[in-house]
């Protein structure tokens, strides 16, 4: 009985590991996509707290304004930002919400505008 809950932790543990790193690459796949016609090679996410990205993907690099975004906009009139929503299952299709944002600063503090969102 010791062994067979041994196992089943292991398992447990091992599963999570691969379905972050397949989440990962969800997101990376997606931002690629969302991404092909941005000039720019930084791009600014917002994100929630358990969603795991590499400080590069492809050409572009990854910044995560989620901290303080008001140090990134400082000194800038504006500021284009993704935001990433979590991966949700929407009749048996996985689906990865990208909000686009323009974000200004209005006397110190952080405004931020919709532009539009993307389903993928």
């Amino acid at each position: 009985m010791k062994n067979l809950i041994t196992v089943v932790v292991l398992l447990v543990l091992i599963m999570s590991f691969k379905l972050k790193s397949d989440n990962t690459l969800l997101y990376q796949q997606s931002l690629l996509s969302h991404l092909s016609n941005l000039k720019s090679d930084t791009v600014y996410i917002l994100k929630c707290f358990d969603i795991e990205l590499p400080s590069k993907i492809g050409k572009y690099t990854i910044v995560d304004l989620s901290e303080n975004t008001s140090i990134f906009l400082n000194g800038k009139s504006s500021l284009y930002a993704i935001k990433l929503m979590p991966i949700e299952m929407n009749k048996g299709a996985i689906e990865i919400t990208f909000i686009d944002y323009v974000l200004k600063s209005n006397a110190g503090e952080v405004v931020m505008g919709n532009t539009g969102s993307v389903i993928f």
